[in-house]
This record gives C-alpha cells, structure tokens and sequence, in this order.
C-alpha cells in the first residue's frame, strides 16, 4: 500500500497549498512534520503561485492500496 505526508499550508493570499510527500518514514508524528515545516515557512522555502506560505493547516499520512485485476 503506498504512503503519502499530504501538508497543508495556509498561503499569505488566503488561499492554500498542499505538497505531498511520497514514502514517509514510519512512526512519524504530526509534532514532527509541524516542526519541520513551521522551519520550512520562517525561511520563505514554501512558495505556490508566487505566494509564500505563513503557517500549517494541516497534516497527514494517505494510503492508498493498489488491487490487481483477475
């Protein structure tokens, strides 16, 4: 089953953005990625549409499961 970090950020033009993130490590938890990307946002690294992020909306692990066909 693949894994993704989705990260939602709250942009300056009240708009969002969300990057995701493929393969997460295991046992990773929302105090880290906040963390990671509150840094992320002080050092102007998260840009989307010219606009620069200002803080964290939201975080979390999507998985989804591929099924063969018969």
């Amino acid at each position: 089953m693949a894994k993704v970090l989705k990260i939602v950020f709250d942009l300056k033009d009240d708009k969002t953005a969300t990057y995701s993130i493929p393969d997460p490590k295991d046992g990773l938890t929302k105090n880290e990625v906040q963390t990671a990307a509150s840094a992320m946002i002080a050092k102007d690294f998260v840009l989307s549409g010219g606009t620069l992020a200002q803080n964290v909306k939201d975080a979390y692990i999507q998985q989804n499961e591929r099924i063969e066909l018969a």
